[in-house]
């Protein structure tokens, strides 16, 4: 199905989503949505949390695929976490096909181009968007304490108001302030206030990282003898810890080495982050158990320090290509 939605802001939005095509069902009066059954089932919620700032969470199950094409009028910046599934989105005006997957987050602004997003029936979907209008960016760079601050914050955002965009392996950091949202038990303008300062917190820790990632691309860092070996020390405590993963902080200190050189050096070293390297050394270690073991699907997910086997899966058949159990099938079959 491809629908093409024109709005001039996200109220408008979810109005054409509930009212013209159907897929939502507002609940009552409020700004919570049901999956219509014709498409699956599941919630979207969308929280305004004013000064321009709101926050849209969903979980989907569909059982049909949803593609749309969809124009925003009102401009604003977006940072959105893919906790669960994967979608695939592009411009119009250009040919290239993005991805965001489990555990990544991309952010771009809506200009007033056209855009499109697809959702699979394959996967369920589970996301948390966040929009930061004008306002909110013009009232945030007046608190900038310099000069110097302000223009740095600005050039971050002047490259998504190009049209840029970027997804990343979502930090730990990032991710813990996500997951504090989803995880949320308080009620009423206890839960508002509360997601609130998160917001603002993803916000504040998303310009911190793209300045330190300008830095890193522009700063090739000295690592001595004692450095590597170091380095290499992480990556078997990596390995031996891999049920139970030390933090960033935890391994820094383990190994004697701060921080900002134990990941720019890890990256420098291997090419990789650490937390790429801990989840490759699982994907292998699941294969291996898969191919070599007649342990099934979810033992081997939580061998490998998945408690979730469907998030195990995702993250198997992204490495490999192929689905964990299809991969047991075809091995054992041998």
């Amino acid at each position: 199905m491809n629908n093409h939605l024109i709005m001039k802001d996200i109220d408008e939005y979810y109005q054409v989503m509930n009212s013209e095509l159907g897929i939502f069902e507002q609940i009552g009066s409020t700004c919570c949505y049901q999956i219509h059954p014709r498409w699956g089932k599941g919630l979207a919620e969308r929280i305004i949390l004013g000064n321009g700032v709101e926050i849209n969470i969903w979980n989907m199950e569909l059982v049909q695929d949803l593609k749309l094409v969809w124009q925003l009028e009102e401009r604003c910046f977006e940072i959105m976490h893919c906790v669960e599934g994967h979608a695939c989105y592009g411009g119009c005006e250009c040919k290239n096909e993005k991805q965001i997957k489990t555990g990544e987050y991309g952010c771009w602004t809506n200009d007033g181009k056209q855009n499109w997003v697809h959702f699979s029936a394959e996967l369920p979907w589970k996301s948390i968007s966040i929009c930061y209008a004008e306002g909110f960016i013009k009232s945030f760079l007046e608190m900038a304490p310099s000069l110097t601050d302000r223009q740095e914050v600005k050039s971050v955002l002047d490259y998504y108001n190009k049209g840029n965009d970027s997804c990343y392996l979502v930090s730990p950091d990032t991710e813990l302030v996500f997951s504090e949202i989803m995880n949320c038990s308080q009620k009423g303008i206890a839960r508002l206030l509360y997601i609130k300062s998160k917001v603002l917190e993803i916000f504040s820790l998303f310009i911190q990282n793209e300045l330190l990632l300008r830095k890193h691309k522009n700063y090739k860092i000295f690592l001595s003898r004692e450095d590597r070996l170091k380095l290499e020390q992480a990556k078997r405590i990596i390995v031996d810890n891999m049920l139970d993963p030390l933090s960033v902080a935890e391994l820094a200190l383990q190994i004697d080495l701060n921080v900002y050189k134990l990941k720019v050096g890890f990256k420098e070293m291997w090419g990789t982050t650490i937390f790429g390297y801990l989840r490759d050394m699982r994907m292998e270690k699941a294969r291996f158990l898969l191919s070599g073991t007649h342990k099934n699907v979810a033992e081997v997910a939580q061998e490998v320090g998945y408690s979730n086997p469907s998030h195990f899966s995702t993250a198997f058949r992204k490495k490999y290509g192929i689905n964990p159990h299809e991969y047991a099938n075809h091995y054992r079959s041998l």
